[in-house]
């Protein structure tokens, strides 16, 4: 191989592993975007709205997988679905630490999740950490998810009431 076309598969890769992290933020951002600074859900037209780019991010025949949490799931409609009922009123994802094997069109990928989030269920604030597996494909859209599957996730109890919780930016009044 020649150090011309070392330097371009190279830089394919780099490449590649920047789209798959982009459509990650994606996934977050758009998880995010169903809940206010405020913690409040918002409105179901924006939380199917936000549902509907966050299933985006996945293959049309993907299959998400997540236990007890959100069970087993096939195809993008399906996941859509499960993302407009969210169990929290608000959430705030960060993946982080990927851990990125590339073959070709296709990506294996780990993440360490870090969430806060308060359950529709009661008052709490818990943060869930865990670890994410992921395969992506490159699709006529570009990356997407084909398979996500949590394989540890945890709940850690941070207080027992949203009131321990204080939105500094943006101050009341402002939009989020």
């Amino acid at each position: 191989m020649s150090a011309a076309a070392d330097l371009s598969d190279r830089i394919a890769a780099l490449e590649d592993r920047e789209a798959l992290r982009d459509l990650m933020q994606r996934y977050a951002r758009a998880a995010d975007a169903k809940y206010t600074a405020d913690l409040k859900l918002r409105d179901a037209k924006s939380v199917a709205q936000a549902a509907a780019e966050q299933a985006a991010c996945f293959a049309e025949d993907a299959a998400w997988s997540a236990g007890q949490f959100g069970g087993e799931l096939r195809g993008r409609a399906a996941i859509a679905a499960f993302f407009e009922t969210s169990p929290w009123s608000y959430a705030l994802h960060q993946y982080v630490c990927p851990e990125i094997t590339l073959d070709g069109d296709t990506a294996d990928l780990r993440w360490r999740l870090l969430e806060i989030g308060c359950p529709q269920a009661d008052a709490r604030v818990v943060l869930l950490a865990g670890v994410v597996a992921q395969t992506c494909r490159r699709t006529a859209e570009g990356w997407r998810i084909t398979s996500m599957r949590f394989d540890v996730l945890q709940e850690i109890e941070l207080a027992d009431n949203r009131n321990a919780v204080t939105c500094l930016i943006p101050k009341k009044g402002q939009a989020a």
